[in-house]
């Protein structure tokens, strides 16, 4: 199959625009027909908080756009394009005690695959790849991230 656009939302680069964009992105996503989105809804959240707390999409007048390809039938990417910062995205330990640093490798535990597209007049695209299924074909019973290798993020520029 080959992959679908299914909508993009541009929001404020304010707090308020995390949860229109977790609304909107589940909206396109079910009418499509895909199921299993409480993973997608997490993933959205924190692409999105992350691009509007580490980068100039979080400053007043910055913009965040979320869109929305099915790569199939079962799988998704949902990309995040923000105004540019002076670092590029990447999951990192957290101690016990850090109260923030965890979004991205919660991002890597749960999507199949992660990364990040720079764009040009500064601005990237952190984008993630998730099943939408009940379980992976071939690993039933075994959970839906059974048999998946783990990699650092994808840089494309």
């Amino acid at each position: 199959m080959n992959e679908r656009f299914l909508g993009e939302v541009v929001l404020p680069g304010v707090a308020q625009s995390v949860a229109v964009a977790r609304h909107c992105v589940v909206e396109m996503l079910a009418a499509a027909g895909h199921r299993g989105l409480e993973e997608v809804q997490l993933i959205v959240s924190e692409l999105t908080s992350n691009a509007l707390i580490h980068t100039a999409s979080g400053l007043h007048g910055g913009v965040v756009t979320v869109e929305v390809i099915a790569v199939d039938t079962e799988i998704v990417r949902v990309e995040v394009t923000d105004d540019g910062a002076d670092t590029v995205p990447r999951s990192r330990a957290s101690g016990d005690d850090d109260c923030h640093g965890r979004g991205l490798w919660l991002v890597e535990q749960i999507a199949l695959k992660w990364g990040v597209r720079l764009l040009g007049a500064g601005q990237r695209a952190v984008w993630a790849e998730m099943f939408t299924g009940q379980a992976v074909p071939g690993c039933a019973g075994e959970g839906v991230m059974a048999g998946v290798a783990r990699r650092e993020p994808e840089v494309k520029r």
